[in-house]
C-alpha cells in the first residue's frame, strides 16, 4: 500500500523522487496539523529552516495521536526530540526517506476500532487506489442503499449517511475537525451546551448542530442546511488525504439522530461537486497539481455529464472554453480567473471524470518510430 509523506516546507518544493508515495503539502505548522489530523501520514519531512520547526517537532511529539510519526528534518539547525529520526541535507534525503519508510510499522486495520460496526452488514468495500469515492457514492445512490459509507482517514472515520440511496449528511466522531470552520455560527450558543454536544458527537457521531437544535440551544432556523454544508466540507478533506480505505455498512434505518432528517434531492455528482468546492489550492497534494501548460479536454461522456451539473458562473465559463487545443494558462486568461482557481476547477472536473488533462510533457513526446 502506498505510503503518505507530509512535506512541511514554505516553498512547497515537492520531491519528485518519491513517485510511489502520496505527497501531502503544508506551508507551516497550522497547515501541517490540519493535514496530519485528517490524513495520518507515515512520515513527516520538515524544512529545518522554518522559524517554527522546533515547535512543530515538539507538538508532534507531545500529542499521543502523532508522537509515533517519524520526522526527518531537512537542513536547518539540529532538533532534538525522540520523534526526529534523521537530520539530513537534500543530498541524503532519498536514502533517509527510503530507510525510514522501510522501518515504519504497518498501521492497524482502522475498521477494527469501530465498536458499533457489524462486518456482516458491509455490502461493499474498497480502496481509492483502485476504486474512487465517486464510484462508491454512485453505487450507494443507484442501489438505493440505506446505511453509512464509512471512509477511514484516521481513528475517526468520516461517515456519509444514506436513506434509500438519497444523501442525508456526512459526519465524524471528531467534533473539533467537524466544526473547525464554525466559530461564528457557534458564537451565540451556550458554551456548556457546546461542550455537551461535542462529547455526544465523539460518542455517537451525531452532528453537533443537530444535538443543539434538539435542545433549543442553537438559534438557527436553517440547521438542516448547516448540517449538510458542514458534512460536505468535512467530506472535501478526504480528497487531499491521499489514498484511503472505505466500506458501506447497510442498515434497515439511519441512526436515531438522523431519523427525522430530510434526505437531499441531488444526485452523487452534484453532491460531490458542492463538496469539492471546499477544497483549497494549498491543500492539494503534489500529484493533484497539474502542469499549468497542459490541455484539458472532455472525456467520452464528459460533455454529456457536465450538462447535468449545477455549475457556478466561473465553472460555466471554464467549461465553455474547453476545446482540446487551448492550454490551461490560455483558458484562465481568456475567462479572467487566477491560475490557481483554474487549477482547482481542473481538479474538480477530473474528480468527476468530466475531463482528461494532458500535461505539456505528454504533448511534447516524439512520434513513434
Amino acid at each position: 500500500m502506498r505510503k503518505k509523506i507530509l512535506l512541511i516546507d514554505d516553498g512547497l518544493s515537492a520531491p519528485g523522487q518519491f513517485a510511489d508515495c502520496d505527497i501531502l503539502l503544508a506551508r507551516g505548522g497550522a497547515d501541517a496539523f490540519e493535514r496530519i489530523y485528517v490524513a495520518q501520514p507515515d512520515l513527516v519531512l520538515l524544512d529545518g529552516s522554518l522559524p517554527d520547526s522546533d515547535a512543530i517537532c515538539r507538538r508532534l511529539f507531545d500529542d499521543p495521536l502523532t508522537a509515533s510519526i517519524p520526522v526527518i528534518v531537512v537542513d536547518g539547525r539540529p532538533v532534538k526530540y525522540p520523534n526526529v529520526v534523521r537530520q539530513t541535507g537534500k543530498d541524503g534525503l532519498d536514502s533517509a526517506v527510503s530507510e525510514t519508510l522501510a522501518l515504519a510499522k504497518p498501521k492497524p486495520n482502522p475498521a477494527a476500532a469501530i465498536l458499533s460496526r457489524d462486518a456482516g452488514r458491509v455490502v461493499f468495500a474498497g480502496h481509492t487506489g483502485f476504486f474512487s469515492l465517486r464510484s462508491a457514492l454512485q453505487m450507494a445512490y443507484s442501489d438505493q442503499l440505506t446505511g453509512a459509507l464509512r471512509v477511514f482517514v484516521n481513528r475517526f472515520p468520516v461517515e456519509v449517511f444514506f436513506a434509500k440511496g438519497r444523501f442525508l449528511f456526512a459526519t465524524s466522531r471528531n467534533a473539533l475537525l467537524y466544526t473547525k470552520d464554525s466559530p461564528v455560527i457557534l458564537s451565540s450558543t451556550n458554551l456548556g451546551l457546546i461542550v455537551e454536544a461535542q462529547v455526544n458527537q465523539g460518542v455517537s457521531g451525531c452532528p453537533l448542530f443537530l444535538y443543539l437544535a434538539a435542545r433549543s440551544g442553537f438559534p438557527h432556523d436553517d440547521v438542516v442546511q448547516i448540517v449538510r454544508d458542514h458534512g460536505q466540507r468535512l467530506f472535501a478533506g478526504l480528497f487531499t488525504a491521499g489514498r484511503v480505505q472505505f466500506e458501506f455498512e447497510e442498515t434497515t434505518e439511519p441512526p436515531d439522530y438522523a431519523a427525522q432528517f430530510p434526505p437531499g434531492a441531488e444526485d452523487p455528482d452534484n453532491w460531490l461537486l458542492a463538496s469539492l468546492r471546499y477544497v483549497k489550492f494549498d491543500a492539494l497534494t503534489a500529484q493533484q497539481r497539474p502542469d499549468p501548460n497542459g490541455n484539458p479536454n472532455y472525456t467520452q461522456r464528459g460533455y454529456e455529464s457536465i450538462q447535468r451539473l449545477r455549475l457556478n458562473d466561473v465553472e460555466v465559463r471554464f467549461a465553455a472554453a474547453i476545446n482540446g487545443a487551448s492550454s490551461l494558462q490560455q483558458i484562465a486568461k481568456k475567462i479572467g480567473v487566477a491560475l490557481n482557481d483554474a487549477l482547482l476547477i481542473v481538479f474538480r472536473f477530473q474528480t468527476l471524470e468530466i475531463i482528461d488533462y494532458w500535461s505539456s510533457q505528454v504533448k511534447a513526446l516524439p512520434p513513434a518510430q
